[in-house]
């Protein structure tokens, strides 16, 4: 297979950092979006290209302009594949390009795995080392430029907001603290720049990427403080693509066969049973798509 040049790539992550630091609807660490025109959430990616692709010709950017799209947790394949394979960085910079392409439209999500990468925190999962496999496989590929490559993920990855939000009271976000790590919260980092503390275990970047399990007396715990009225999230594993929890929170998944994701009209009122109608489910697309051409 061939791969692009590890100076087109560093090119295009800087870029793509740059607009992401940029973003017109950007105040701090959080997205800002419009009362009107669609806003897509999707469920973690990690390194799904077939979802991804079915993703770009769903959102059809080119002839719908006022729909925004957010992802999130691109990197660090799902499944669990020995070192030689886990090429999710190539999804990742396709995002990037993406961005590049429509910069007011493409938006992204710091997730957990993201956390990982910049801090050197190892995730195991499926009995692999997650940042390892993902490193060895640039240095692989890309040789003498790897670290370069990866020094540059780093960065691109920093610039990545934390949480995004609509006027219609919708808050989308990888995840939420968990209860038991709530109770001393700082919602500052949502305004100010981020302090090495802050990403690690304890810290209050560490804990929006990394909770799960909330219950529904939590949710409207964090509803009340973060003044919104529905949750959509992903980093919690789902079979089916989807779950919902009590009457706030949406937890999806976009990383296999049975994904899901959400177009949510963002000038309509919702209530949480017809939010989560809008709940659309990727083998509902067609396999053999163009992008391009639906672009």
């Amino acid at each position: 297979m061939d791969y692009p040049e590890p100076q087109t790539v560093i090119d295009i992550l800087n870029r793509s950092a740059s607009l992401n630091r940029d973003d017109p609807y950007r105040k701090g660490h959080i997205l800002l979006l419009p009362d009107y025109g669609q806003v897509v959430m999707t469920g973690d990616l990690h390194g799904c290209r077939h979802n991804f692709r079915k993703l770009q010709w769903f959102s059809d950017l080119q002839h719908s302009i006022h729909r925004h799209i957010i992802i999130h947790e691109l990197i660090h394949a799902s499944n669990g594949v020995s070192s030689e394979e886990d090429d999710s960085f190539l999804l990742l910079v396709q995002a990037a390009q993406w961005k590049i392409q429509f910069p007011e439209q493409v938006h992204f999500l710091l997730g957990n795995h993201d956390l990982a990468q910049i801090t050197s925190r190892e995730i195991t999962k499926n009995g692999y080392a997650s940042i390892a496999n993902f490193n060895k496989w640039i240095h692989k590929t890309f040789g003498t430029k790897a670290e370069e490559l990866i020094d540059t993920l780093g960065n691109f990855l920093l610039t990545l907001p934390l949480a995004a939000r609509t006027n219609n009271r919708i808050w989308m976000s990888h995840s939420l603290p968990s209860e038991h790590k709530s109770e001393n919260l700082d919602l500052t980092i949502f305004e100010r720049a981020w302090q090495r503390d802050d990403l690690i275990p304890g810290g209050s970047v560490y804990e929006f990427v990394w909770g799960r399990d909330h219950s529904p007396s939590h949710l409207d715990k964090l509803a009340e403080l973060l003044d919104t009225d529905y949750f959509i999230v992903g980093h919690q594993s789902q079979p089916t693509g989807c779950s919902t929890v009590g009457n706030r929170e949406i937890i999806l998944a976009s990383d296999h066969y049975q994904g899901c994701f959400m177009p949510i009209d963002l000038s309509a009122t919702y209530t949480f049973d017809t939010l989560t109608k809008r709940i659309k489910s990727f083998m509902d697309l067609p396999d053999d798509i163009d992008v391009i051409s639906a672009q």
